[in-house]
């Protein structure tokens, strides 16, 4: 499981990794030096492998990777809510800092931006850590 683990959290570093970059260079999120979106994409890439490595490791009975696949998809459905709700402007941008409208410009590009991050971090998971699981 920590093979998978490492070569899911290097897919979804390096997927994601290139898709901030270039929804930056076009303009949908803030530019790289300008804030710390960034970082945060990448370490919640190496976050979401791990609690997935973690959650992962629970599924060993015979008939596991059939649940895992129901649960793993349910949970990427339920997580599309919160870039839904940042786009839509339900959420603040900074949840440290609520009442800060620097990146206001932003909220549609950042919202869009999470939600594809979110299913690449979805794909390189279920490509490396879903087939640790027993069938």
């Amino acid at each position: 499981m920590l093979t998978a683990f490492a070569k899911s959290a290097g897919l979804s570093l390096l997927l994601n990794g290139v898709l901030w970059i270039a929804a930056s260079l076009i303009g949908l999120v803030p530019a790289l030096g300008e804030s710390t979106f960034f970082s945060g994409v990448l370490f919640a890439s190496i976050g979401a492998t791990a609690a997935a490595a973690i959650v992962a490791s629970r599924f060993t009975a015979a008939g596991a990777r059939k649940r895992w696949a129901g649960i793993s998809l349910a949970i990427l459905l339920l997580s599309f809510t919160s870039p839904l709700a940042l786009g839509a402007g339900n959420l603040p941008i900074s949840p440290f800092n609520p009442t800060d409208t620097t990146y206001n410009d932003f909220r549609g590009g950042i919202g869009i931006a999470y939600a594809i991050l979110h299913f690449t971090s979805y794909i390189a998971v279920q490509r490396f850590i879903g087939r640790q699981i027993p069938e």
